[in-house]
């Protein structure tokens, strides 16, 4: 599976128009955690992610202290940054959660959304299908995620997506256990045809049906490979000293 630095894809954001810089490094790792391009328990190192960001360490130290207060990210006590290992039980209560909002978004799509959208949702599907046949993780988990979020996008409600994204930053990389089993990605991957086939008959209770399918298929498996506690091991970089690697 990839980590951070295979995950993240080369970049350069010191040039994204008006926006300042720190704040095109937030968004551009956090758009990478819901995707799942990071894996759970990996230690974040400042240097690493300014060399793929095409930054300086300063920008990434205050992107990592604003994931750490959204609890995207770990902080322990000796100041490391490390991606949150998601036990079984509150992946469990996180998926609850989904499925309600989710579901709620998936209903309100389908009387809302366009042809083109579904066009492209259709497309993106096909495209996480693809990733699932070859083992390509990164590309599976961010076309899924796009897939995703395009549908959520079509119900026209900024706030209700902005926490799907929120609970989507901290289970993201969780989603990486999937590929422990390659047969189950490729399953997981069928899960998401209902749901544009909901949408395209324009029925709510039937995309907010497959929303809950596709969440609850991927969490049963998932629980029974997730772990039992919080404690969990590994060496990190602190984002509040001196120290980087």
């Amino acid at each position: 599976m990839p980590s951070a630095a295979a995950g993240l894809a080369d970049t350069n954001l010191s040039g994204n128009g008006d926006t300042p810089l720190h704040e095109n490094v937030y968004q551009e790792i956090r758009r990478n955690l819901i995707a799942g391009q990071f894996q759970p328990g990996e230690a974040v190192t400042l240097r690493g992610l300014a060399a793929k960001l095409g930054t300086s360490a300063m920008p990434v130290r205050e992107a990592l202290r604003r994931l750490v207060a959204e609890r995207a990210l770990d902080l322990g006590s000796n100041r490391t940054a490390r991606v949150p290992v998601v036990t079984s039980a509150k992946y469990a209560e996180i998926c609850e959660v989904r499925i309600a909002l989710e579901g709620l978004a998936a209903d309100k799509a389908a009387l809302l959304i366009s042809d083109a959208e579904l066009d492209r949702i259709d497309n993106l599907c096909a495209d996480v299908s693809a990733a699932a046949e070859r083992h390509d993780a990164a590309t599976y988990f961010a076309k899924n995620q796009e897939m995703h979020f395009a549908v959520y996008r079509a119900a026209r409600a900024p706030l209700l997506l902005d926490i799907i994204e929120g609970i989507w930053l901290r289970i993201g990389p969780t989603l990486n256990y999937l590929f422990h089993d390659i047969r189950f990605a490729g399953r997981a991957a069928a899960t998401n045809a209902p749901i544009v086939d909901a949408l395209r008959t324009r029925q709510g209770s039937a995309a907010r049906e497959a929303v809950a399918h596709d969440i609850s298929h991927a969490m049963v498996w998932l629980v029974q490979h997730l772990p039992q506690s919080d404690e969990h091991v590994g060496n990190g970089i602190g984002i509040g000293g001196n120290k980087e690697s």
